[in-house]
């Protein structure tokens, strides 16, 4: 980022969120006004259907601890964890030969992250659940501590059973995609960051990690292309794309971004696009490709998913609920997304001597329903006001919200 670049963040951050879409792009009304129902033809026979859930951005701030956590899943846990399929964003290296380091609430300097296992067992449960299925280690805290932090994390990972995507261990594995299998059908998974903050990845290593320049026009993106079809080689019936991109704290995508995501829908043919970095949740778009003649299920962003930024729309995060159905139509088997549902959830902190005391990820239409019951204090209760205004607003209006679970 240039100082320009660095300024104009800083006033988002600090100052003045962005709510409107850039002037004569019709991005917000083509992305609110939409009704987002599926397209699922009549004469398509389902066979079988697996879940897919998704988290957004693991991000080890210094308010999550375990003392801090301990009922963190308490009332999402259960519903998150249930899924034949869990993914979420892993956006710190994982490696313990190395001090732990977490990014503050206010960031004002370069951070450069890394859990230890006491922040992995937070981020996957607290122990009570089975965990991730896979992760993307591709984003722009990939090589905070060096290529062989990544490569740590991979080992670790792999220690762990835990799939990745977006990384490779050697040149060979470039195009070594990750393919899922559940309830008869294979899923595979593809990733990529558009930055690495100040860090390159080394030109002996080029494989290293899915460095792609993805909020600029025109991106090289034959590297995801050849990943997706890797991957259907490989038997996949469904290609989900993880991907780091997007701009923080405004409302609404850019058009850059927005025109790299159907380009990517339309030359990769992913089905589902699941991106992040704007740490905060953007709408959702169902986009009808004129290439491959398929409706590609685009998120823009979750959100931050276990994290604890100051600023405010950070602290709302969305779930999502896939359901993936393989079937016959016409006499040709068919794979689809035949359902998405989004259970908003609200990280809701309870503050003391201006230091953060617990954590607790609530179930957002509950605490609507109900606020006073879940928020005993006055400023949570301010703050939860100013979310749902933000999420009726900018993210899913009402009626878009048949998608809530």
């Amino acid at each position: 980022m240039n100082t320009k670049m660095q300024l104009y963040l800083g006033y988002k951050y600090y100052f003045k969120a962005m709510v409107e879409d850039e002037a004569g792009s019709g991005i917000k009304a083509a992305l609110l006004n939409s009704e987002l129902k599926l397209h699922t033809p009549a004469d398509f026979y389902i066979s079988n259907t697996y879940t897919l859930h998704a988290g957004g951005d693991l991000i080890p701030y210094t308010a999550i601890t375990p003392d801090t956590c301990k009922h963190l899943w308490n009332h999402v846990g259960d519903f998150f964890f249930d899924a034949d399929l869990v993914v979420a964003n892993l956006e710190s290296p994982a490696d313990f030969s190395k001090p732990y380091s977490a990014a503050p609430e206010v960031m004002l300097n370069d951070m450069y992250f890394n859990i230890d296992a006491a922040t992995w067992n937070i981020f996957k449960g607290n122990g009570q659940y089975k965990g991730y299925d896979l992760v993307s280690i591709a984003n722009n805290h990939s090589l905070d501590q060096g290529e062989e932090g990544l490569q740590n994390t991979i080992a670790f990972l792999n220690k762990q059973g835990v799939a990745w995507t977006g990384a490779a261990e050697s040149a060979i594995g470039i195009n070594t995609v990750p393919v899922l299998e559940r309830k008869g059908i294979k899923t595979g998974f593809i990733a990529a960051t558009f930055s690495l903050n100040k860090m390159q990845v080394p030109p002996h290593q080029p494989w290293l990690c899915n460095h792609i320049l993805l909020n600029e026009e025109n991106p090289d993106i034959s590297r995801l292309i050849d990943q997706a079809n890797t991957a259907r080689a490989n038997g996949a019936d469904c290609v989900v794309a993880m991907l780091h991109m997007g701009c923080a704290y405004q409302a609404f995508p850019g058009s850059i971004v927005r025109n790299n995501i159907h380009r990517i829908c339309d030359t990769s043919n992913a089905d589902i696009i699941i991106a992040g970095h704007p740490h905060h949740p953007q709408p959702i778009e169902l986009y009808t490709s004129t290439v491959t003649g398929k409706q590609h299920v685009i998120i823009y962003s979750l959100g931050d998913f276990i994290a604890y930024d100051i600023f405010k729309w950070g602290h709302l995060t969305l779930l999502l609920h896939l359901e993936i159905s393989k079937g016959i139509r016409n006499g040709q088997t068919e794979t689809r997304v035949t359902r998405i549902g989004i259970k908003p959830a609200y990280m809701h902190a309870q503050i003391s001597n201006e230091s953060v005391q617990s954590l607790e990820l609530l179930d957002y239409q509950q605490v609507k329903q109900s606020p006073k019951t879940f928020l005993k204090d006055a400023q949570s209760q301010k703050e939860f006001a100013e979310l749902t205004d933000f999420f009726e607003r900018f993210v899913l209006p009402p009626h878009q919200q048949h998608l809530l679970m």
